[in-house]
């Protein structure tokens, strides 16, 4: 039972990542889809506030064992348009507020003119704080003067000219206060926990976008396994899902998380490419001061926590 417990607590959730990026896929090996409704749903039937409440702080709490690094890509298509790749570089953690990462992405890689002179690379540094407070420094390489907080109008900015937002990345929305517990369903071949996190009242510009954000919370593994954001009208803005899992120094890590735009079906996928896991990390890196600097450029010394085999 002992191990049986330790595995669980071995699947986080994401907070992305960063909150998103502490989820795992829906597509657990081996589940049959069910086609029919099952006599345990709830859904539509004003299930227990109080049982929903429960369910949620469980899920806030649970996280990976000790640090992380993983190479990332982001693979941007447009509807009608080629697909294209960017890469980055990505140090996670969790403090006493909540998940943080320090994330790098290369948003235009290094380049020669036609005269053979050098361009250098263009890069998009980033500190992201998650939780019930959360906030996001940012800089590029090619910007003089000290980071700066991103703003509640630039946090729902595509990066790089994809469908990912600081705001996905970041998933404050799993923190928020006012939520309404609407009950149990199967989905994805599994029962899943259904909440409508509603914004905070005191912040006017995300009311005056958002009207709530749905997430799907799975009841077996209480691991985030999708959310969707929906407009002040409460016309659905965005899917979020995890497309794939797999396993890395005996966790379990997506490895595939899908965002869809659903008015223009244009698409972003991020793809973990490379990872490290239960990793003790500096707290240094996670200080504003760590963005004066690539990534790449910084000696980050890591250790393990535990002997952990790694399984791809």
């Amino acid at each position: 039972m002992a191990g049986s417990n330790r595995e669980m607590r071995q699947i986080s959730t994401f907070l992305i990542f960063a909150c998103f990026l502490h989820l795992l896929s829906p597509y657990i090996e081996g589940q049959r889809r069910v086609k029919r409704n099952s006599p345990i749903d709830t859904v539509g039937e004003a299930p227990n506030q109080k049982l929903g409440w429960e369910i949620l702080q469980q899920f806030r709490s649970i996280g990976w064992d000790g640090g992380y690094q993983w190479r990332i890509q982001l693979k941007i298509m447009p509807r009608r348009e080629k697909s294209r790749y960017i890469n980055g570089i990505m140090y996670g953690d969790r403090n006493a507020e909540g998940p943080i990462s320090r994330i790098d992405i290369v948003e235009k890689p290094a380049d020669v003119d036609a005269s053979g002179n050098h361009i250098e690379s263009s890069v998009l540094r980033l500190l992201l704080q998650s939780g019930p407070n959360a906030y996001a420094f940012q800089i590029r390489s090619s910007e003089n003067g000290p980071p700066i907080v991103v703003e509640s109008d630039d946090i729902m900015e595509g990066i790089a000219g994809s469908e990912l937002s600081l705001f996905d990345l970041m998933a404050p929305y799993v923190y928020w206060p006012r939520f309404e517990y609407e009950g149990r369903k199967t989905f994805r071949g599994g029962p899943t926990h259904l909440f409508w996190m509603y914004p905070p009242e005191e912040d006017a510009f995300l009311n005056s976008r958002i009207s709530g954000v749905r997430l799907y919370i799975s009841d077996q593994f209480n691991v985030l396994t999708q959310a969707e954001i929906f407009d002040s009208r409460s016309e659905k803005l965005k899917t979020i899902y995890i497309s794939g899992v797999k396993k890395v120094d005996g966790q379990a890590i997506f490895s595939g998380m899908d965002v869809r735009n659903e008015l223009t079906r244009d698409k972003t996928r991020l793809r973990v490419i490379d990872a490290s896991m239960g990793l003790e990390l500096p707290g240094s890196l996670f200080k504003v001061q760590s963005l004066t600097d690539d990534l790449q450029n910084q000696q980050i010394p890591s250790v393990r926590l535990e002997d952990f085999q790694s399984v791809e």
